[in-house]
């Protein structure tokens, strides 16, 4: 009976544990994109190499981060 109680509070113990644990629920690199809406013409395939942000065809530079393309 007692080895039951001990294995019950274990178990209680490590379901606490596991869930308050602090882990985000995000990873730190998630990059925000922009709805298509958001320029005035279609968005190009080809997102930034630097960044991941949508560009425009016709870009000079990321609308997001600023880098240079070509």
């Amino acid at each position: 009976m007692l080895e039951i109680a001990i294995a019950s509070v274990f178990i209680a113990v490590a379901f606490v544990a596991v869930s308050t644990s602090s882990r985000p629920l995000l990873s730190a690199n998630v990059t925000e994109v922009l709805p298509a809406s958001v320029f005035d013409e279609p968005l190009a395939d080809l997102p930034c190499p630097w960044c991941q942000a949508q560009t425009r065809e016709n870009d000079a530079n990321c609308p997001s981060c600023g880098q240079p393309f070509g």
